[in-house]
């Protein structure tokens, strides 16, 4: 039970660095750097872009390094650009300079996520939600850290301004990896597969029905994350209000994770989806049906719990699908739908409320899309591996 805390709690450390530093805090430290290095806001848009291109080329390919190099190898590689590119932040020069760096700590992060689920699943198969979950949470941790870091560090570290904070994060990160290296041991059980065993695995029908189904949440999964706000705001909502409603489901999110995970573990995975998606559907539907403070309070209660969930349990069933060695490259695989569905789904979010109706079709098409996603996950197979 020792050694299951101390994974799980360095574990999580590092999805609140390499994810909720690395990946997720770009966008708080934004405005700063925006202004301390002139940039416009297309270019600020574009090293954003440079950062999701870095984790979507890289979270393919972590599986198969995994496969090949080992889970914990991959992930320390992973660490260490998610430091040099924090790192190279803090003395960034240039656009060029700072589209290099962003990208390296974009590619990292998915370095070290893909295989350190690969490392959970193997060493705890029964407790697999549970982990999942825990990890998971890591990034709603380190997005609500840097929200709270960033302008008590602008204070402390005036010289320093907004390259203190890419410091301060990258010292962290460096500890944090150096602590995985200490402590986070590569499980030595899994046997090699034959070319039919392998060839089997991926000719696996469940397995590509939930990349389908990862697709589809991706590309609705942002919708109230990213409109809410601007949805209250157009009701004439104050802005103090909207970001406090927002700020409620950042903070149920921290804890959904780990709790639809342990339900998973004890129920099942299947059970759990429907459940999560069909709450993820209501979230969507609730606003649209009730626009008050009540209705979207509740609705941000229930997104902010529910969406975390989804993606642990999609997570889950895909390792189901597949034999051990093959954990990381089953999430890898299914992981470049996801991304894929999170860069078409925004924009089309946002057309739709400019040209086809506004929030309340965005918010529609989300709530179609998660029912969807029910009719295809009643068709996965319930067997638990």
């Amino acid at each position: 039970m020792k050694n299951y805390w101390v994974f799980v709690i360095t574990g999580m450390l590092l999805i609140v660095t390499t994810t909720g530093f690395g990946r997720m805090a770009y966008g708080v430290i934004l405005p700063f750097m925006q202004e301390g290095m002139n940039f416009t806001t297309t270019q600020s848009g574009y090293l954003g872009t440079m950062l999701f291109l870095g984790y979507l080329l890289t979270v393919g390919i972590s599986g198969v390094l995994t496969t090949h190099i080992g889970a914990k190898n991959v992930l320390l590689v992973g660490g260490a650009c998610v430091i040099l590119g924090l790192i190279g932040l803090v003395v960034v020069a240039n656009f060029l300079w700072a589209a290099i760096t962003l990208f390296l700590a974009g590619a990292g992060s998915a370095l070290v996520y893909t295989p350190l689920l690969s490392i959970a699943i193997n060493l705890y198969p029964k407790k697999r939600g549970t982990v999942i979950g825990l990890l998971m949470s890591g990034a709603g941790i380190g997005m609500l850290l840097s929200g709270l870091m960033v302008p008590f560090l602008l204070h402390q570290l005036p010289e320093l301004g907004w390259r203190g904070a890419w410091l301060i994060y990258g010292v962290l990160t460096l500890i944090v990896v150096f602590l995985a290296f200490c402590t986070i041991k590569q499980p030595s059980s899994i046997q090699k597969e034959t070319i039919h065993e392998k060839i089997t695995t991926w000719r696996n029908k469940q397995l590509y029905i939930i990349a389908g189904i990862y697709f589809l949440v991706g590309l609705v999964y942002l919708i109230p994350n990213i409109y809410q706000t601007s949805y209250m705001i157009s009701l004439k909502f104050s802005n103090e209000l909207a970001g406090s409603i927002y700020a409620i489901a950042g903070l149920v999110s921290i804890g959904g994770a780990p709790l639809w995970g342990m339900l998973a573990d004890k129920i099942g995975v299947n059970k759990a989806l429907t459940k999560a998606l069909l709450l993820s559907a209501v979230g969507d539907i609730l606003p649209i049906m009730q626009e008050t403070m009540s209705g979207f309070i509740l609705s941000a209660i229930i997104w902010g719990s529910s969406l975390g969930g989804v993606l642990v349990l999609i997570q889950m069933k895909a390792s189901q699908q597949v034999s051990p060695q093959y954990v990381a490259s089953a999430i890898g695989f299914i992981s470049i739908f996801y991304a894929v569905g999170q860069m078409i789904g925004p924009g089309l979010a946002g057309w739709l409320i400019e040209h086809a109706g506004g929030f309340p079709v965005a918010y529609g098409l989300g709530a179609t899309v998660f029912f969807l996603c029910i009719l295809l996950a009643f068709s996965l197979t319930t067997e638990e591996n």
